[in-house]
């Protein structure tokens, strides 16, 4: 009995799957066929099929109406409008091939022509609440009834409960056209709310990040605070030979706190005008070592041209730096930096740089000067990818020439740097970047009788998480290491960040 059972019932299941196997068998006849690949979104081999039946029977509205609505979902707006047409006008007519006329002609830009295919979809009655729908879309395109548009909308939204999601968007994106973008943001978060697995959630949060960066762009003043602490596990740069170590009564590493500040000012002149302006302040205190204490100000100026897929602009800067509360340098730096966008989602960028160095710490010699000009030039190449274009990949190389008083700090540099950001989610992304600069000491060393070669290796990586609104948890990881033909100079350091970003 029990094998009679078993027997019986894989039998049973052998058979179902071939009787679902056969139900999935394509049609023989060729318009039942077509159709059947329509419906399993086989299209360019339905649209071949279509084209020779329409041809075969051109009077039928049956077959115009899946040519034309095969054309539509391959993209192909022109094509697909006479057979539609055909559709909607021959005997017996398709009463939704003049919906999804209307669609198509909404999606030309038809404007007039879908007015008409309106008139008859109302006059007729044709899908009460998708014509409303449709309605709505039209005026809404046409930019000079928003108000109607709305009431279209809201008219959908009551003859059809399952148009309610779609009819919110809508009334989003009027929001929008009108300016209004706190409503639109308080529709946009709605609809995730309620729906937030869905495609009208996903466009939401992409509308959402765009009217961010609109009220970013829009503000006059913006920036940012943050505090941390930090572990370095290599303070004061200890060489890695510890034989050479002058300074090994310091401790190599601490912890410090570190305090970071920026406040933004941007105005547009004109079209195509701008400046924007700047401060920063950076301040990091070691809980042990009483000597590598540092305050950082930094003020800053950018003049600039603005084109639809340009940026010329100008900055200059001026940075003031004290460690352990006594003045240890200034510098001014001026250049110039351009931004120019290829295609949709990529960036070139070319920036050339002039810094002016002031120590203000008496030297041991002459040939440990370091006052100096450091000109710099470099190109770098942008990949925007992700939603919103929040993720992207950069590649730069820069050449730069430092020409210290001192002989012993006078270098040419190259340096190659990639880096990445991934967002992981709406609330995480994670930065990566790896760099390596090449300096190539142009003087032999007074002390050690050759000449300095340092291959500087950085590898950092960030991770962020979005706490609240404005607020974010930052872990950041840096790594350098100095190979030099000098063992003195050589060194590798760990540092490990938390903190906290708040941004206005």
């Amino acid at each position: 009995m029990r094998r009679f059972f078993i027997f019986s019932t894989v039998l049973i299941g052998v058979l179902t799957f071939t009787g679902l196997l056969f139900a999935q068998e394509r049609p023989k006849d060729e318009l039942k066929n077509a159709v059947w690949l329509y419906e399993h979104e086989n299209y360019e081999e339905a649209l071949s099929i279509l084209k020779k039946l329409r041809q075969e029977q051109p009077n039928s509205s049956f077959i115009a109406y899946y040519l034309g609505i095969t054309y539509k979902q391959l993209q192909d707006f022109q094509s697909a409008r006479p057979h539609l047409e055909a559709a909607a006008a021959f005997e017996p007519r398709i009463k939704n091939a003049v919906l999804e006329l209307i669609d198509v002609l909404y999606q030309s830009d038809e404007i007039p022509e879908a007015q008409k295919w309106l008139d008859i979809a109302d006059k007729e009655a044709i899908a009460p609440a998708q014509t409303a729908f449709l309605k709505g879309l039209v005026l809404m395109k046409e930019g000079r009834d928003t108000r109607g548009a709305m009431e279209e909308f809201e008219r959908a939204a009551l003859l059809d409960k399952n148009l309610a999601t779609a009819v919110e968007y809508q009334k989003a994106l009027i929001q929008i056209q009108d300016q209004r973008l706190h409503a639109a943001r308080n529709i946009f978060q709605k609809i995730i709310t309620q729906e937030p697995y869905s495609d009208m959630a996903e466009f939401a949060d992409e509308y959402l990040a765009a009217i961010d960066r609109k009220e970013a762009a829009g503000r006059q003043f913006y920036g940012k605070a943050s505090i941390g602490f930090a572990h370095d596990s290599n303070v004061v740069s200890r060489p890695r030979d510890k034989t050479l170590d002058v300074i090994n009564v310091v401790p190599s590493a601490d912890w410090r706190s570190v305090y970071a500040f920026q406040e933004n000012y941007q105005r547009k002149l004109s079209d195509w005008f701008g400046v924007q302006a700047g401060y920063s302040l950076y301040y990091a205190k070691q809980f042990d070592i009483g000597s590598y204490d540092i305050l950082s100000q930094d003020i800053s100026l950018q003049p600039g041209i603005y084109r639809p897929r340009a940026a010329i602009t100008f900055p200059v800067h001026y940075n003031y730096m004290t460690l352990n509360d006594k003045k240890y340098l200034q510098s001014f730096g001026c250049g110039n930096l351009n931004n120019i966008m290829v295609g949709r989602n990529q960036m070139v960028q070319f920036l050339l740089q002039d810094t002016w160095n002031n120590y203000s710490w008496a030297e041991t010699s002459q040939n440990e000067e370091r006052d100096s000009n450091d000109y710099l030039a470099s190109s770098a190449w942008y990949w925007f990818f992700g939603k919103n274009k929040q993720g992207f990949l950069s590649l730069r190389y820069a050449v730069d020439y430092n020409d210290a008083k001192g002989n012993n700090w006078k270098y040419a540099g190259n340096r190659f740097t990639a880096s990445a950001t991934i967002p992981l989610s709406r609330k995480m992304r994670l930065s990566v970047a790896g760099d390596y600069w090449k300096q190539d000491y142009k003087e032999i060393h007074s002390v050690y009788s050759k000449k300095r070669e340092d291959d500087v290796f950085t590898f950092s990586s960030l991770w962020t998480v979005e706490l609240f609104k404005n607020t974010d948890l930052e872990t950041q990881f840096v790594f350098v290491k100095n190979q030099s033909n000098i063992p003195i100079y050589e060194y590798a350091r760990n540092i490990i960040t938390e903190g906290i970003k708040y941004k206005f």
